[in-house]
């Protein structure tokens, strides 16, 4: 979320399995075209490591990865920006006519020239924010398994997925009144996501670090979040979460 220097927002997507990092790498290059953006899709080690079965999906069944490019020299801008996605134009490089610099260097807003001016620099920088935020105008909103609304929701990202939906049906069976929630997008959030958790008396997040979507959350939509946090390099195992859930349920002091 904050890892490049002199802030630079882009899009952050998660892999939830082994076979869900397909989608989703197709999904990270779809934003990047559409938006012509830098997506950072993350993964770990327990999903690199995992096996699962995957049916092979048909060509006719992905999604159409359209390039853009310009093909207008007359009309031809490399940094107009397109008023609805914010998206810059691409051209073919080396094709006549359509000739700009280009490099890693920061550039002056509309000229493409080398700008190290300071007021520039915010400007960019929210023009940035502002693209990555109407991408969640673009991606699924968030879905909720079991009832809507109600007292506790389970909440994971990342290759918790297995783990957490797994404790979540465990739960469901044994009549715990929860609900389950797994995020894929997580910058920006699904546009419906603070609806969601307004409707929930406690969320509960369990994470393999020591807290950095509780942390978010909370942030951005203050409320309270219930953190479960491993940091062992191991992942969680069901029956794991089950425990430490019903001792938060039950208000049991359990070490997270």
């Amino acid at each position: 979320m904050f890892g490049r220097h002199g802030e630079a927002p882009m899009p952050v997507l998660a892999a939830a399995s082994a076979s869900d990092c397909f989608a989703m790498t197709m999904e990270a290059a779809r934003i990047a075209l559409k938006y012509m953006t830098p997506v950072l899709l993350l993964s770990d080690g327990y999903i690199g490591q995992a096996s699962e079965p995957w049916r092979i999906p048909k060509i006719s069944e992905l999604p159409d990865l359209e390039a853009n490019f310009a093909t207008d020299i007359e009309e031809f801008g490399p940094y107009r920006r397109d008023p609805k996605t914010l998206r810059r134009m691409w051209a073919i490089p080396g094709f006549q006519g359509m000739e700009h610099r280009i490099g890693g260097l920061e550039k002056e807003d509309g000229s493409g020239n080398v700008s190290h001016d300071s007021a520039n620099h915010e400007k960019m920088v929210r023009l940035r924010q502002e693209k990555v935020d109407g991408i969640a105008n673009d991606i699924p909103e968030a879905v909720v398994e079991g009832d809507s609304e109600g007292e506790t929701l389970l909440l994971s990202w990342g290759s918790t997925y297995g783990a957490a939906r797994t404790a979540f049906e465990k739960l469901k069976a044994n009549g715990t009144p929860i609900s389950f929630l797994h995020l894929r997008y997580l910058n920006p959030f699904p546009k419906n996501l603070g609806d969601v958790l307004k409707r929930f008396n406690r969320i509960i997040v369990p994470e393999l670090n020591s807290g950095h979507l509780q942390w978010m959350l909370q942030a951005k939509f203050l409320k309270p979040i219930t953190g479960i946090h491993k940091i062992q390099g191991r992942p969680f195992k069901s029956v794991e979460l089950v425990d430490k859930i019903t001792s938060i349920l039950t208000e049991k002091e359990v070490t997270v």
